[in-house]
This record gives structure tokens, sequence and C-alpha cells, in this order.
């Protein structure tokens, strides 16, 4: 439902809490493996219950005067790296996505991985002070003998009882708490605040691949850190435009009601490109002479903490191997509440040689839109540096750049999502620069570059602003 259906249905029927409102990226992904006939789409939302604001389904209510009066709930739990990945249909609790993914034993018709989904949806609780959310909602159509399904009748059955049954054993352990719709809006507006982020560390149960990712979602962002290519953010939803997105018959968006990235790998290509020109991601390049390597490449780990009002992501340190040095280096992630705005802290904890000169280029790629498909780029707006010297540059594909030594800021305005992104840095050596795509990268860079020795610290924002 978009914001202007559920207002009306507020406003028409006030005793209505809750609505089943989205699911979980069922956009582009979804419609390639339907043999292209789900014809709407909803990408870029939360994957747990909101507050969804008057002016967008997707992005959550910062505070009363945005809210529109109902909680929203997804429809499923899904896997949060196998549905990202691949195919939702094919990785969430309805039981029946679990047998179409064929994840069961085919002799024993046995499916630990439903139960493991749903376990790990408990585990959220550590993320989230306490709590943690889980559904199976699905409709009893699929229950039928007439032969529509992938699975015959008697699996079907015995998964939803199976299913049911496991949810009844934890609630008869106390380790569940069953709500009806309206019972949990209640439950969920007296339990969390407008500007409580959801957060889920999220490790790969499916394929033994020790892969980890780190959603984040607030009223003004949604964010996923790929610890498998180093804690690069591999999918940014500005949500602090709160773009007004009408979707149906006689609007601009008859099908598509997903909310437009600034990253997303998988539409647009992320650090692995086959061929010249760079997709969208925020890493960083660590550089020693003519040599660099990007963290992208570099897998690791991470645990999550919460220090007053941040959110913080530790990876695990990396080794960088170059030609005639070896460095050490770490990361931390931190979201601070209700700020829209990302710190990215990088320290070098060791080097084999001392004297080498090492150096840090901190970049975001970036562009927008809903699908694979690039969009009209002409209207972005480049700069670095501020006052009077900074250095502009309007799109128009020409592959320009522009750098200043010592400027703290390289920013970009995205008139199509209302959307102004900067990057900056406290460090007074910095050198911030901008960079323009061409036609077949069309994207945009904002970096900044820094020396760095043993025991240094350097910290870069990524800041999100609603641009009118």
């Amino acid at each position: 439902m978009d914001a202007e259906l559920i207002n009306y249905i507020k406003e028409k029927y006030p005793s209505i809490k809750c609505a089943v409102a989205t699911c979980w990226e069922e956009g582009p992904k979804a419609y390639h493996t339907t043999n292209n006939s789900w014809y709407t789409l909803f990408d870029g939302g939360p994957w747990n219950p909101w507050i969804p604001s008057k002016q967008n389904t997707h992005a959550p209510a910062a505070n009363e005067a945005e809210d529109s009066g109902i909680v929203a709930i997804p429809h499923l739990s899904r896997d949060l790296l196998a549905c990202y990945d691949g195919n939702g249909s094919n990785f969430g609790t309805h039981p029946q996505n679990v047998l179409r993914g064929m994840i069961y034993d085919t002799k024993t018709w046995e499916y630990p991985y439903l139960y493991n989904l749903i376990d790990q949806y408990r585990h959220l609780a550590k993320y989230n002070n306490g709590y943690s959310y889980n559904m199976m909602f699905v409709g009893p159509g699929w229950l039928n003998k007439m032969g529509r399904w992938e699975q015959p009748y008697e699996l079907l059955k015995k998964s939803y009882e199976d299913g049911m049954r496991y949810y009844g054993d934890l609630k008869k352990e106390g380790k569940l708490r069953d709500l009806t719709m309206s019972e949990f809006a209640d439950f969920y507006r007296a339990n969390k605040t407008y500007t409580e982020p959801e957060c889920a560390l999220w490790k790969d149960i499916l394929y033994g691949s020790k892969k980890q990712l780190f959603w984040y979602v607030d009223p003004f962002m949604r964010a996923c850190v790929n610890m498998d290519q180093g804690g690069a953010i591999v999918d940014l939803r500005p949500y602090v435009a709160k773009l007004k997105w009408e979707v149906g018959i006689g609007t601009p968006h008859v099908q598509d009601a997903s909310y437009p990235f600034l990253i997303q790998e998988k539409y647009r290509a992320g650090y692995f490109t086959h061929y010249a020109g760079e997709g969208t991601v925020r890493s960083a390049k660590i550089c020693c002479g003519a040599e660099e390597v990007d963290l992208c490449l570099c897998r690791t780990h991470a645990t999550f903490s919460q220090e007053g009002k941040n959110r913080i992501l530790t990876l695990d340190p990396v080794d960088i191997e170059f030609a005639e040095v070896n460095v050490k280096l770490q990361t931390k992630v931190i979201f601070p509440e209700g700020e829209s705005r990302i710190l990215i802290s990088r320290e070098i904890l060791d080097v084999s040689d001392p004297e080498a000169e090492i150096s840090i280029n901190e970049y975001m790629v970036a562009c927008y839109g809903t699908t694979e498909y690039p969009e009209d780029m002409t209207s972005v707006k480049l700069s670095v540096g501020d006052g009077p010297d900074a250095v502009k540059i309007d799109y128009a594909y020409k592959c320009r750049e522009a750098s200043i030594a010592g400027a703290k800021v390289a920013e970009a305005i995205i008139p199509p999502v209302q959307t102004k992104v900067t990057l900056t840095t406290d460090a007074d050596d910095a050198t911030s620069y901008v960079k323009e795509g061409y036609a077949f990268s069309p994207m945009f860079t904002l970096g900044m570059t820094k020396k760095i020795r043993k025991g240094e610290v350097i910290g870069t924002w990524l800041n999100l602003e609603k641009a009118n």
C-alpha cells in the first residue's frame, strides 16, 4: 500500500491500528524469478514492523507529525541474506517458500532451515533492546489438492503443521508471545520510539559461507553493510527525503512502489563489475606508493555493540599485503540514532615498515533508481569544498573530476530523489574530490584521501539530507 491509501483508510476507518503494508525486497529480483509476472514492485523497505510516515509507506515516521496512525508489518519474515542475494519467494517463514526453494530433505521431509530461520529472527533481540519479531502470514489457498503448487499436498500440510507446532512449543516454553495484529500494534507503540532503529547482524544459515550482512533502518535511512566486502555499504535508501511516491493507476508510478536507492549492489553492480567503470558502493582503498587494495576484497566478520545512542559495528582487523609492506587495519561503522548520518572509522593497527607512506581513499560511488536500468543523471549537481572556493560540476556524462587539498566536504545533490549526500571529515590534511561518470558508467563518486600512520584513526561521515 502506498501512503495515500494508508492515509485514506485511517481517515475512513480510524479504529484500524495495523496493516500488512509491503513485503521485504519484492522488487526486480522477485519480478525476474516469477517469469516476469510480478507486476507490483515493493523494494527498499523495512524487514520488521515500523510506523509508516504519512509521506511514504517505506520510510518510518520520525515524529508524531509524520505518523500515519498505523503500525505496518511486512508480509512474511524473510532471510535477510539469502533473500537479498536471491529470490525472496524461496527464503521466508512461509513453509511453502522453503519447499519452493528445495531447502528440505526429499526423503524424510524435514526442513531444519525453517526452524533456523525462525531462531535467527529470535536472535535479533540481541541487537534491539530485547525485542524480536517473527510472523508466518499465509492464506490457506496453497493447502489444497488441486496440484497448483510444486509439492504434494501431504508435504504442504505437514510443513504447515510442523511450522505451527514449532511456534507452539516455543510458546509453551515461555519463549514466545502470540498476538493479534491489533494487540501487536499496541505492544509496538508501547515499547518503541520513533527514532529507535531496527538492527540485524545476519549470518548465512543456508550455504555455510560464514557471510554476514548488517542491516540498519530508522526514519532517515536504510543501509546494508557487507562483511564479505570488508564492511562496504552495499545498499542505501535515503528515507530522510520522505519522497511522496503515489502508486497505482493514474499516478507516475503505476506498478513501482519501491523506495529509490543511492547504492544498490544487485541492481547497479557494486564493487565487482565485468568491465570498465564502477558500480555503486561505499568503501575505501588502502594505498602504498603506486599499489592500492580495495577493502571490498577483504572478507571479515563483525560484532555489534550499543553505546548510548550509537549502534556500533566493529569489524575484525584485516591484513593487507603490498609488495614490501603489510598493513593491519580495523574498521568501525557507527550509526548515531536520529542523526541521518553514518561514521566510518579506520585505524591502522600495525605496519611492517613504520616509515612507509600509507594513505586511505574513502569513496562512495552512487546514482539513483529503483531498478537495474540507469536513470537520467543530468540533474545531478556535484561540488567539492565550501564557500567561494568550491568547485562545481553539473552532470553531463563527460567523466570530469575535481579535487581540492584541505577541503573537508564532497557533495552531490540528486533532485529526482530530493536528496543531498555528502562525505565529510574533520581532518585538516585531507584532499576531497568528486567524479562525474559517463554513459557506460552512469554513476558519480564522492571521496577524500588522507595519509595515515600506525595508531592513527581517520573518520569519515556519510551524511543524508532532504534537498528540495
